[in-house]
């Protein structure tokens, strides 16, 4: 009888040192806040017009397309599916069901080796298998050396609507037209002046690159101003403004 008791004690009495070993839970490791990545600036702005010579190419890059055109070619509308960004450099890939070009503008001085032109940037254009050398600029490209850039002469730049009235309200009039020294803006278009030609006393013919409602098209357009009122007439159609006050 005292054997089973003492046997009985040392089973409680490992029992009881089992219940006590108990280890304290593996600590959990706190999370760590995620970085925020820090924006990628670049020199190289978001719109931008890359040129080459031999063959000819020009890939204007603008929203969420390229528009390319060539020699003797429609010009193409490739929808950008991919860009990437750096500290000095951009590029731009489209498609369309002709295929792919990819757009690249590093900041870089370059100069267009045929009319010997200043470019603030270096472009590449690769389409398929060939990449194509070139340069790219920004609004109004520099001029060759010793050639004066097209500019509107001070007398036509300014304000112009269909009257007082709309002079007055700006904002809910459609009928406006600003002229600066290199482009003529109207409601839904914008042209860059590339050629100006004086045809006599406050007359003059210019020529425009226009963009606007997602198509692109140059003009060839005579304005002249009589007192307060410019005319601009397009392809035998004109029309007339008074100008705004400034």
């Amino acid at each position: 009888m005292a054997i089973r008791a003492r046997i009985g004690l040392v089973t409680i009495a490992f029992a009881l040192a089992g219940c006590n070993d108990r280890r304290d839970p593996a600590p959990v490791p706190t999370p760590q806040p995620t970085a925020t990545p820090v924006p990628v600036t670049s020199t190289v702005p978001a719109q931008i017009t890359v040129t080459t010579n031999e063959p000819f190419y020009s890939a204007k890059v603008t929203g969420d397309a390229v528009f390319l055109s060539g020699v003797d070619q429609p010009e193409r509308r490739l929808t950008i599916t991919d860009r990437t960004i750096a500290a000095d450099r951009r590029s731009w890939t489209g498609r369309d069901t002709g295929g792919s070009i990819t757009v690249t503008a590093i900041r870089s001085a370059c100069q267009d080796d045929m009319s010997g032109a200043p470019r603030d940037f270096v472009g590449t254009l690769t389409l398929g298998d060939r990449t194509v050398r070139g340069c790219g600029f920004t609004g109004t490209p520099a001029p060759p050396p010793g050639e004066a850039a097209a500019t509107i002469p001070a007398t036509f730049v300014g304000k112009w609507n269909s009257d007082a009235a709309a002079c007055a309200r700006p904002a809910t009039s459609t009928e406006g037209v600003k002229v600066t020294p290199t482009e003529i803006v109207f409601h839904e278009s914008a042209g860059r002046v590339t050629r100006v030609e004086a045809l006599g006393d406050d007359r003059i013919r210019i020529t425009a690159d226009y963009d606007g409602e997602g198509e692109r098209w140059t003009a060839t357009q005579t304005l002249w101003v009589v007192g307060d009122r410019l005319t601009i007439e397009t392809d035998g159609r004109s029309i007339s403004r008074v100008r705004c006050p400034a």
